[in-house]
């Protein structure tokens, strides 16, 4: 089953880790424990989306969802000299993100929603590196591993929400999102996410 600690997505726990003295600190991740949904809260309605049809890796594939409707499709250029672009474009062919393998740091760019920035910064390894940030539209979730997931959460204190997760099955990558989370527009920022989450690559 996927390690959510292998092919650099976070070191291994084992390794131990600790922030340097002095590192800002990093938002409260206590709504990033995986705890069940509040008493007397409603379950959450989950919709599915698959990460599928790799060409050769997850990278060139393609994102469909309810009713195997197609959400978007990811292409990746093989670069010479160049540092080499993902694009992943819409149903109507409309780049959604882009992603260039610049180095030392890829950046990242999500239409209407994250502004260009180093993928390393606005997929943040927390305290511990146990952990990554995310912020989107000026808040700030929570990517933390669980079992075989890895699962978004809402960050602060307080009884945490989820609201996506993350899994292989087979040749594929399954992200589920709440209904919620589709809504308030977290869509493309988790299929960005999933896609650099599993690539392989360094981000940081």
């Amino acid at each position: 089953m996927f390690n959510p600690y292998a092919n650099g997505i976070w070191p291994n726990a084992a390794a131990g880790s600790s922030n340097p003295t002095g590192t800002q600190q990093q938002p409260s991740i206590f709504g990033a424990l995986p705890y069940p949904t509040p008493p007397g809260g409603p379950p959450p309605v989950w919709m599915t989306f698959k990460l599928s049809a790799f060409n050769p890796t997850i990278l060139n594939c393609t994102v469909t969802g309810p009713q195997a409707r197609t959400y978007f499709t990811a292409r990746t250029d093989t670069p010479g000299q160049a540092p080499g672009f993902t694009i992943l474009a819409n149903a109507m062919n409309q780049p959604a993100v882009v992603i260039e393998w610049t180095k030392p740091h890829p950046v990242l760019e999500i239409r209407d929603v994250v502004s260009k920035r180093p993928v390393g910064q606005w997929l943040a390894l927390g305290e511990g590196r146990k952990y990554r940030t995310m912020n989107v539209r000026g808040k700030t979730y929570v990517w933390a591993p669980e079992d075989d997931n890895i699962s978004l959460y809402s960050a602060g204190l307080g009884t945490p929400q989820t609201y996506a997760r993350i899994y292989r099955d087979e040749d594929e990558v399954i992200l589920q999102m709440t209904v919620e989370a589709v809504q308030i527009g977290l869509l493309e920022a988790c299929v960005a996410a999933a896609l650099l989450l599993q690539c392989g690559r360094n981000i940081d």
